[in-house]
């Protein structure tokens, strides 16, 4: 459970696995491949059966071997490896064939290589942006443009962190061809079920073609040959990772890679990036936000960056991903926003993805060619005047609640048709010039929870406000965009939206907020970038605490039982009060023992303590809004309360930090006009019945055909449109 014991037990398991290397068993850096009969034979003929207790996970806290470096290295550096962090930390695999071996999953994660600590440590700019993404790198562009100094720092590298580095297309809207905006916003509350922000959702469309030009002048967007467009099969075979080759498609088409474009495009501008570097939090001073204190994790050295102005583009988050690329995003925003007082919303709308049974932990199976492939333009989903009720989602809900992970036949592994064009197709236009290809076909995902805890795309996070449209948070000096880190909910609680509206929609707040900074700067008259000492201390100190503490509890252990407890699927797919009440005392019984009590051996370790402490908070945020809103809507189900509640819940949840520390409750009403006509029926007003429930009272007899029994709950596997939608 990657808890360790004394030095002894480890030093003992040391001596293990040279002892397996030298009688020829196989042993690989970073992680050693023995069986466990053969891992436990010859610990125990080391260090008996404690050492192989520790080896394989205790219970208990651990001792912090890293304290005692700590106190001999004023900075704190990490000593060794990643080898010798992961068998520090009993990382040790099942002996299975090759082909198996990479879908096992690892109870830590390799050590990031360690570097030496940066020459400068304090940084001054006009313009600090937090985030390396979509909505970050807008944001720092327009900034740049605007005539400001700005930093930019992430904690990966641009291009290659959070979500941003995964879409497969970028959506816009097309006044020409698509209906118009009147039409267009009555469409949309139904689509997302009353329950969206439409002044945002117009403005993307207004503003979806310049975000759109403006990526593909960087070189973002690129419609290049897919793997399976080359000739002769060189590298797609039949879309098993296992069996294409996809490293070489990848190597073959890097002058098309898209990851290294953001960074180009921040340095083209003049931005200083700050790569490898996790914001500890946002730093105010005068009732205005001065900056931050963050972490170089690979040398374990505290950096402070001051400026006149902050915005944070941090990304959306899970608890741990598991067949979907979620990367570092963590919930970063959300706890800084949380911090400073600020109110969160949307956490108990539901993204958990598909993932495949047989291969939970391997993104590429079901997500590799979205990465290695282009970016096609899309759009046009509602291409004419005329009326038309959305599709049904949720098809199959039952997949997660029955199974979860259960590993599949692998004989059995169904791939995707070969989609050669967009949704745009679906007008019937041909000269549409966003009708595109999608990524090479990948199999099917065949179970839901790929990225538990992680809320909808753009309707969790800081909550701005409804009349907002610039992303300002209300603290003089910082603002926010982004998804899961500014609550604009312009597609509502589900898949309400053009496919690939997400993209251009971050691209565009990017650049609001950006624009936004840079005004407020010359506005406002800001003419110094500094920090309080103490207040730097103060961070500092909670930052770098981990690493001095003697004992205490392992990131990883933490975060493996959080994911325990938010995976399953009657907690993010069908949820109730017994099963969300649970969770929410699991949840507050692990705050207690290991918040603020985690420890660390390096720089690595330290951002993972901050990253579980975000984790931690945002999870019990989710439960508490999962039980406060009593009605199922979007993507959000409850067993007990299977029914949208108009008169009760239009409005949205909020959780602020209250001035005693106590996580504080509100609601936000809804807009009149975001609610649309509340005199109509249930199904003149919710054309898609979407749960077992709704198909049972409102749906047709050849609609109830379609559902099936399990243990005792009726559950959807197929539907339809209601046929009495529209009738008055």
């Amino acid at each position: 459970m990657g808890i360790k014991g004394k030095e002894a037990d480890g030093q003992a398991r040391n001596d293990a696995i040279r002892a397996l290397a030298e009688s020829g068993v196989q042993v690989e850096p970073g992680i050693s491949h023995v069986s466990r009969r053969d891992f436990l034979k010859v610990v125990g003929a080391f260090a008996g059966t404690a050492a192989a207790a520790g080896a394989l996970g205790g219970c208990s806290p651990a001792a912090n071997t890293g304290a005692a470096a700590a106190s001999d290295d004023a900075a704190g550096k990490a000593t060794g490896g990643a080898t010798e962090v992961a068998e520090r930390k009993g990382a040790v695999a099942l002996d299975i064939d090759e082909a198996n071996k990479t879908y096992l999953p690892l109870n830590t994660e390799y050590a990031t290589p360690v570097m030496p600590a940066p020459e400068q440590t304090a940084y001054t700019c006009d313009v600090l942006v937090i985030g390396g993404g979509l909505a970050g790198t807008n944001a720092a562009v327009a900034a740049a443009q605007a005539g400001k100094s700005v930093i930019l720092v992430d904690k990966s590298c641009p291009g290659y962190s959070g979500l941003s580095a995964w879409p497969s297309c970028t959506a816009y809207w097309d006044p020409d061809k698509d209906i118009d905006l009147e039409t267009w916003r009555d469409y949309h509350k139904v689509k997302s079920v009353y329950f969206s922000d439409l002044d945002w959702e117009e403005l993307w469309a207004r503003e979806s073609k310049g975000a759109f030009d403006r990526l593909k002048e960087w070189g973002w967007i690129e419609e290049h040959d897919r793997a399976v467009d080359a000739e002769g099969g060189a590298y797609y075979r039949d879309g098993l990772v296992f069996h294409d080759d996809r490293w070489g498609y990848h190597q073959a088409n890097l002058s098309h890679d898209r990851h290294r474009v953001l960074a180009k495009i921040l340095e083209d501008n003049g931005v200083t990036i700050l790569d490898h570097v996790m914001i500890a939090d946002v730093i105010e001073a005068d009732g205005r936000a001065a900056g931050a204190v963050g972490l170089h994790y690979r040398s374990s050295t505290p950096l402070t960056i001051a400026a006149k102005a902050v915005c944070m583009c941090t990304g959306s988050g899970c608890v741990k991903p598991a067949g979907y690329p979620l990367g570092g995003d963590t919930f970063d925003g959300l706890w800084m926003g949380y911090q400073h007082g600020l109110p969160i919303t949307g956490m108990e709308f539901e993204d958990f993805h598909q993932t495949s049974s047989y291969a939970p932990g391997n993104i590429q199976v079901n997500c590799g060619f979205q990465y290695s492939e282009n970016i096609w333009p899309t759009g046009g989903t509602v291409a004419s005047a005329e009326f038309k009720a959305p599709e049904l989602i949720f098809e199959g809900r039952e997949a997660t609640y029955e199974y979860g992970f259960y590993r599949g036949d692998w004989s059995k592994v169904e791939i995707t048709e070969a989609a050669s064009q967009s949704v745009a197709h679906a007008g019937g236009d041909e000269s549409d010039p966003r009708i595109g290809k999608w990524t090479s076909p990948s199999p099917v995902g065949d179970c839901f929870g790929a990225a538990p805890g992680m809320p909808m795309h753009c309707i969790a996070g800081v909550w701005c406000g409804v009349d907002d449209k610039e992303g300002f948070t209300g603290i003089p000096g910082l603002w926010v965009a982004g998804d899961g880190t500014h609550a604009a909910n312009m597609s509502g609680p589900n898949y309400g939206h053009e496919r690939g509206s997400m993209s251009s929609f971050v691209s565009i707040v990017g650049d609001i907020v950006g624009n936004a900074a840079a005004k407020y700067i010359d506005d406002e008259g800001v003419a110094d970038a500094s920090l309080p000492a103490d207040k730097v201390q103060e961070v500092t100190d909670r930052m770098m605490a981990p690493q001095t503490r003697e004992r205490g509890y392992e990131p990883m252990w933490v975060r493996n039982v959080l994911f325990g407890i938010i995976a399953p699927g009657w907690i993010t797919v069908a949820k109730s009060e017994d099963s969300l009440s649970s969770a929410l005392s699991d949840v507050k019984r692990l705050q207690g023992i290991a918040s603020g009590n985690m420890i660390a051996e390096n720089g690595h370790d330290l951002r993972l303590c901050m990253e579980v402490e975000h984790q931690l908070l945002a999870m019990e945020m989710k439960l508490k809004a999962g039980l406060a809103r009593k009605e199922s809507r979007g993507l959000h189900y409850r067993t007990d309360y299977p029914f949208k509640d108009d008169a009760n819940f239009l409005h949205f949840i909020t959780y602020t930090k209250g001035e005693d520390g106590a996580m504080v409750e509100g609601q936000v009403e809804e807009p009149d006009e975001w609610k649309g006509d509340l005199s109509l029926s249930y199904t003149e007003r919710y054309p898609v019945l979407v749960t077992p429930e709704e198909m049972l009272t409102y749906g047709t007899e050849e609609q109830k055909k379609n559902l099936t029994h399990y243990n005792g709950v009726e559950t959807v596997v197929g539907g339809g449109q209601n046929e009495d939608y529209g009738k008055k």
